[in-house]
């Protein structure tokens, strides 16, 4: 188990959970997005509960362990989140036009890079 303290106050959870809000910190570092995240925590009475997060490139974290439950029971009470895309995403193009338009960005690429060099 992990308690994360914040800004706001602080929160119990596990260690997969702690780790992929650090790792998605770190993502959106390069941005200028803030995004919320349904987390769940260890509340009042070992009950867990849901508690939304407020993740920006500013978000601080302090992370320290704590003694609470068996790592078999974090994974079955503790599910990692979904966490928002951040940045550019890609689709795969599932029609006939597909290798039209690769062709077409390949040809607009080459076009960009050695325009770059005059």
């Amino acid at each position: 188990m992990k308690r994360i303290t914040y800004s706001g106050g602080s929160i119990l959870t596990s260690n997969a959970v702690t780790t992929a809000l650090l790792g998605y910190i770190t993502s959106l570092a390069g941005t200028d997005r803030s995004v919320t995240v349904d987390v769940t925590v260890l509340g009042e009475n070992d009950e867990t509960c849901m508690h939304t997060l407020v993740l920006s490139p500013a978000s601080q974290f302090d992370v320290v362990d704590v003694e609470g439950v068996t790592e078999e029971e974090e994974v079955a009470r503790f599910p990692v989140p979904e966490m928002p895309v951040v940045g550019i995403t890609g689709t795969i193009e599932s029609t006939g036009d597909a290798g039209r338009t690769a062709e077409d960005f390949n040809r607009i690429t080459s076009e960009i890079e050695n325009g770059l060099g005059q």
